[in-house]
């Protein structure tokens, strides 16, 4: 299913250029221009994940569970609620958001999945332009890479399971240098 994803909020499949997404421009797969109108950018790592073969497949465990439980708690507690989530597709990181209790629609995505740190900023991008906190859960070391590449100067955490990452994000699209690290939490 390469270039297909799937949100909580409808069984559709939506595909790049369709009525639901804009055109992208070329350089950023960004919609041609719009400010995303994104202010806050929420990386988080997938609970802790038991062990299965393929990788894809492992599910988290009771305390990944909990993790994702206590991490959407802290984003409540700091007044933020996602409009949106970007979710690797493996199952790792569907059940990560889906025990995070949100209301937000999810889009589950295999670009998210064993990817440079770049395509996560390239993914971003491509969110529609309404979205004023956009949550990614995704995996180690794409979400780290990604955090440098925004906040080359931060201080970052080691991404542990359920590690939550704020970023403010400058107008235009998600380029390096273009966030400023905001607060972290790891449960």
């Amino acid at each position: 299913m390469p270039g297909c994803c799937f949100t909580t909020s409808s069984a559709a499949c939506l595909r790049a250029g369709s009525s639901s997404f804009p055109a992208m421009s070329p350089m950023y797969a960004f919609p041609a221009g719009q400010d995303r109108g994104m202010t806050v950018l929420a990386l988080m790592r997938h609970g802790e994940a038991g062990m299965s073969i393929p990788d894809e497949a492992r599910p988290i465990t009771e305390n990944g569970r909990h993790q994702a439980r206590r991490s959407a708690q802290w984003l409540a507690e700091h007044g933020l609620e996602p409009d949106h989530a970007l979710v690797s597709f493996a199952r790792r990181t569907v059940e990560t958001f889906h025990a995070m209790d949100l209301r937000c629609p999810m889009t589950a995505t295999e670009e998210l999945y064993e990817c440079p740190g770049r395509r996560v900023l390239d993914e971003i991008n491509g969110v529609p332009g309404d979205i004023a906190v956009l949550l990614v859960v995704a995996h180690f070391p794409c979400l780290p890479e990604a955090a440098a590449q925004l906040d080359p100067s931060a201080e970052l955490p080691g991404f542990a399971p359920g590690t939550v990452v704020l970023l403010d994000l400058d107008d235009g699209p998600a380029a390096p240098g273009s966030g400023r690290l905001r607060s972290w939490f790891t449960p």
